[in-house]
């Protein structure tokens, strides 16, 4: 009781009364799962946000998937698997892209709210599923990884004349009259390379191997912004957001921490971004918002900035930062979760960066994953 009073604390009110009821498990595995599941996942497998009025994003359902993998949490795989088929794909992932946005609409049901899909949360669901089908021997799960897979192709894959491959956030509102808009933290560089494997004519290893050139083009500093566009064979900044970065850029950071740090691409990643490492060095710490072409930055980053961070000053070899920002994390830890009130994002961030940190879980040379339990 104490921990949920912790968690609504400034958000009770914009919770429905009829909001689930959080699940309980006695397993205690890999705490900081354990802790996120009891206060963001419902007992039917829903993954809530309770900071935006208890809704549920595609890409909540997705990371829930990969971390119960992570966790051998069998039961809470199939649970947030099932939930996510029913409520946000018409029951059948292998045909339809889920709905990004589910909540409670103006009327009172609970539905979905906006049925664009989520580029970033299908990949993460089709990456879930493909490792599920090879650490737990389950095929059914591959077929409908490859099934997904298929989807994004064809909805929200562009190859142009000139080589590129272009991956576009969602197949609506998108594709503009004289430009692409995209968003560079949707390229997990080791995911891609497993979708490479099984997949070896989609545009995966194009799209890893055209990333770094594509961030230094748009960062000279090495500051990702959240938002670009392509235009005329150009990587720009997105005229509509502008260049800041911050909680969408911040994945750019941590997918590079992440690795597989053997690829070739990979060992060009990590100093195109490494700009970043200096900026939170000289400022004393993560900002909440940065600009791509200036050194202008703006306020301080939640402790989920910090937790996605760890993977990156150890690929960085900046142990002092990294010890900095492990103290952070810890010293933001309440009864389990992380900041108070504890909001989903930071917890996703953490589980991410403090997990791979930890130890729970790698990614071999072909993006395959390696969690603690498989080792």
């Amino acid at each position: 009781m104490r921990l949920r009073l912790l968690l609504l604390l400034g958000v009770l009110l914009t919770q429905p009364a009829c909001a689930e009821r959080p699940a309980r498990s006695a397993d205690a595995g890999w705490p900081d799962w354990q802790a996120f599941k009891t206060a963001f996942v419902s007992d039917d497998g829903r993954v809530i946000d309770w900071t935006t009025g208890a809704r549920t994003v595609s890409e909540g359902q997705a990371y829930g998937l990969f971390f119960a993998l992570v966790a051998n949490d069998r039961e809470a795989f199939a649970r947030i698997l099932r939930w996510t088929e029913r409520n946000l794909a018409d029951g059948d992932l292998s045909r339809k892209l889920p709905a990004w946005l589910w909540g409670t609409a103006d009327d009172g049901t609970r539905k979905i709210l906006d049925a664009n899909p989520a580029t970033d949360a299908d990949l993460w669901i089709a990456y879930s599923l493909l490792e599920a089908a090879r650490l737990w021997q389950q095929p059914q799960y591959a077929a409908e990884a490859q099934a997904i897979l298929a989807l994004v192709r064809r909805q929200v894959v562009e190859r142009r004349a000139d080589g590129t491959a272009l991956l576009l956030p969602a197949p609506d509102g998108f594709r503009l009259e004289d430009r692409v808009r995209l968003n560079p933290s949707y390229t997990m560089p080791a995911q891609f390379l497993r979708f490479h494997a099984v997949d070896p004519h989609g545009p995966w290893s194009a799209m890893v191997e055209q990333f770094p050139a594509m961030l230094a083009e748009l960062s000279p500093l090495g500051r990702v912004p959240d938002w670009s566009q392509y235009r005329e064979r150009r990587h720009e900044i997105d005229a509509d957001k502008g260049g800041v970065g911050s909680y969408d850029a911040i994945r750019v950071y941590l997918w590079a921490g992440l690795g597989p740090a053997g690829h070739p691409a990979l060992k060009a990643l990590q100093p195109a971004v490494a700009g970043f490492a200096v900026l939170t060095e000289e400022a004393g710490r993560v900002p909440e918002k940065w600009s791509a072409r200036s050194t202008w930055i703006e306020g301080d980053g939640p402790v989920g900035f910090d937790a996605a961070l760890l993977p990156f000053y150890r690929a960085l070899g900046e142990q002092a930062q990294l010890e900095r920002a492990r103290a952070r994390v810890v010293a933001a830890r309440q009864d389990g979760v992380y900041g108070s009130p504890a909001r989903y994002y930071d917890q996703v961030l953490v589980l991410f960066g403090k997990g791979y940190d930890d130890g729970q879980y790698h990614f071999d040379g072909e993006g395959r994953l390696v969690p603690k339990w498989k080792r």
